[in-house]
């Protein structure tokens, strides 16, 4: 019986070899494929200065984020929208000479320029405009030109969500 028991435990061992022996022959395989072409070394001098790199792009990642941020704050600043019209101010001058121009930022700040032509001379008036509207009285082509900034800003803020 114990011959028997030895032959068992013998075959299950020799079972257990083979498939060890199978298994170490893949993982040979892969480490070579893996390995081909470098030494452990270089291998870990590669994954080093692949880490090294994917540090660099996240600080610059950081950096331009700040800069992205800053650009777009400035942005806010800038005109944004401009409307204008274009009149006849006088019933004895050809032609729409006369004109106004709004110019607004992202948060409706800015201005409303005028200017009246007329035969002998042109007046050029200019009226600050904060949130949309302004302290000074505006004429009806001003409030239309600021009418039209301000569609214009709005409909830009509309594409740059």
């Amino acid at each position: 019986m114990e011959l028997v028991l030895m032959k068992v435990l013998l075959l299950i061992l020799f079972v257990m070899i083979f498939f060890l022996y199978r298994r170490v022959r893949v993982l040979t395989a892969s480490y070579q494929m893996f390995m081909q072409g470098s030494n452990g070394a270089s291998m870990e001098e590669t994954l080093q200065s692949i880490s090294e790199s994917v540090r660099s792009f996240e600080s610059c990642l950081d950096r331009d984020r700040a800069r992205l941020e800053d650009l777009a704050s400035v942005l806010d600043t800038t005109i944004r929208g401009v409307g204008i019209v274009r009149f006849n101010a006088f019933q004895n001058t050809g032609g729409d000479l006369s004109f106004s121009v709004a110019c607004l930022d992202a948060r409706q700040n800015g201005l409303v320029f005028s200017n009246i032509y007329g035969r002998e001379e042109s007046r050029t008036y200019a009226k600050p405009i904060r949130e949309g509207s302004s302290p000074y009285q505006l004429s009806g082509e001003e409030q239309e030109a600021l009418r039209r900034a301000v569609a214009a800003t709005r409909q830009l803020a509309a594409y740059s969500r």
